[in-house]
């Protein structure tokens, strides 16, 4: 078989494509890991239902308007694993060691004017006008009754708990998305783009402070899970053959509702998270 310059050419510049593409197929994955800093935004609706007293006349009263749970921010490890789907688009799965965020409570301005009525009466009778039974009568009498009597001293007790963490919540919150890288595959920097879908389980505990604020028995509290649509940008960097560093923001729509148990009350509240995750992670491509 007689075979020529050219054909021998060709030859050489088909294998030659040949391997070039078979190394870009084989770099298909991408792995990451790094921090990221979770700014949950996630401030409750007003909590509802009732409270304990620890006073035997009234054991609960109503929540009054404006109580609520603010989720804090929390830094936590990430990483996500990337499959290439051709040059510019690829799934990645992205998820993290879960982070448990404390959980503080904001009073409302009525348990604040309840606690300012309450000091004025421990002025005068003394701190533990509201928990001495001893003193009982005469603090009913300088409340005005005993349905303010009752107000007043819920009020007085809740508003020592403002701005303390009252519960932590554990979230465990995989993503899917779907990735638009921008510019060549040759390119060291690829910014990209991504929607898709997470998924969101809570896992609520009561504090040592949250249980002595409702000084009645065991807090048990239970939470709803929550899928709703993501988003994220960001950017990658390729300083080697397979080696990157990327840096990107991701929120995504996220609700659930929350029901807050003792042995007398029950309050409920419902949370609606637009978190914001900055993240900035190294990654390796193979």
């Amino acid at each position: 078989m007689n075979i020529t310059l050219s054909s021998t050419g060709k030859c050489a510049a088909l294998c030659a494509l040949t391997l070039v593409s078979a190394s870009a197929l084989a770099q298909t994955y991408t792995v990451k890991i790094g921090g990221g800093y979770i700014d949950p935004r996630a401030t409750s609706s007003s909590l509802e239902g009732t409270l304990p007293t620890g006073f035997a006349g009234a054991p609960v009263v109503p929540l009054s308007e404006g109580n609520h749970l603010q989720v804090m921010p929390k830094s936590t490890v990430l990483f996500s694993v990337e499959r290439s789907i051709d040059d510019h688009w690829g799934a990645e799965l992205v998820l993290g060691f879960p982070p448990t965020h404390d959980v503080k409570l904001r009073v409302s301005d009525a348990i604040k004017a309840g606690a300012a009525t309450a000091a004025q009466i421990k002025a005068g009778l003394g701190a533990d006008a509201f928990t001495n039974p001893a003193k009982t009568s005469a603090a009913i009498t300088a409340a005005g009754g005993a349905t303010n009597y009752v107000k007043l001293r819920v009020a007085d007790n809740v508003n020592q708990y403002d701005d303390v963490t009252v519960a932590r919540v554990k979230q465990t919150a995989p993503t899917l998305f779907l990735n638009y890288k921008f510019l060549d595959a040759t390119s060291a920097l690829r910014p990209y783009i991504g929607v898709g879908v997470n998924y969101t389980n809570f896992k609520v505990t009561s504090t040592e402070a949250g249980n002595n604020l409702y000084g009645d028995g065991p807090v048990r509290i239970s939470s709803t899970d929550s899928i709703g649509l993501a988003f994220q940008m960001g950017a990658n960097y390729k300083f080697d053959k397979n080696w990157l560093v990327s840096a990107s923001w991701a929120t995504a729509g996220v609700k659930n509702n929350v029901t807050i148990r003792t042995n007398l009350s029950e309050q409920t509240l419902s949370y609606r998270f637009h978190p914001s995750v900055f993240s900035l992670m190294v990654g390796y491509q193979y």
